[in-house]
C-alpha cells in the first residue's frame, strides 16, 4: 500500500516537473505588466510573441470593455517588418481591435518580441479583460503564418486591466 502511494507520488512528480521544465512552445500574449491604472491614465499594453521560428504574417483580433477603456492608437512593435498592413483598426464602441500585417521578401521573424502595442486611455473605474476573440476567418482570435503560408500553432494568453478612481 505504502509502496503504491510512493510510486504514484514519484510518477506524478516526474510528470509535473517534466511539464514545467519543458521549453515553451510558440505563444502570443497580452502583456499586462502595467495591469492597473487610474481614470484618465494612458496605459500601453504590448502584444508579444514568444518562441516563434518562422513568422511572416500575423492576424490578431482582441476585445476589451469599452465602458472602462478606450484605444487611443495602435503602434507597430517591430517584430514583424510591416510591408503590407491588412488591418490596423480599433472600434471603441464595440470594444474590438483588429490587426493583420505581413512582411514580404524578407527573412522570417524568429524568437520573441512585440508584435504591436495598444495605447489605452482609462475611461472609468472597473476591470476590463483584453482577450482574443473569434472572427469568421480566425476562430481562435489569432493566426500566425510561416514563410510557406502554413498556420503556426500558438497558445494564446489574454490579460486584465484594472482601473481605479484618481
Amino acid at each position: 500500500m505504502l509502496r503504491n502511494i510512493l510510486v504514484r507520488i514519484v510518477v506524478l512528480s516526474v510528470l509535473l516537473l517534466g511539464t514545467s521544465c519543458a521549453p515553451s512552445g510558440p505563444a502570443i500574449m497580452v502583456d499586462v505588466s502595467a495591469s492597473s491604472a487610474r481614470v484618465n491614465d494612458v496605459v500601453t499594453i504590448p502584444i508579444q510573441v514568444e518562441n516563434i521560428a518562422d513568422l511572416t504574417a500575423v492576424e490578431v483580433h482582441l476585445s476589451f470593455d469599452p465602458s472602462v477603456l478606450e484605444v487611443v492608437q495602435l503602434n507597430d512593435g517591430g517584430f514583424v517588418q510591416v510591408d503590407f498592413a491588412v488591418q490596423n483598426t480599433f472600434d471603441n464602441t464595440a470594444g474590438t481591435i483588429d490587426y493583420a500585417v505581413a512582411q514580404i521578401n524578407r527573412p522570417p521573424a524568429k524568437g520573441s518580441g512585440v508584435l504591436f502595442e495598444i495605447v489605452f486611455r482609462a475611461k472609468a473605474a472597473g476591470e476590463s479583460s483584453v482577450s482574443f476573440h473569434e472572427t469568421p476567418a480566425v476562430p481562435a482570435g489569432a493566426l500566425l503564418s510561416d514563410s510557406k503560408g502554413v498556420a503556426i500553432q500558438v497558445s494564446l494568453t489574454g490579460g486584465n486591466v484594472s482601473v481605479s478612481q484618481p
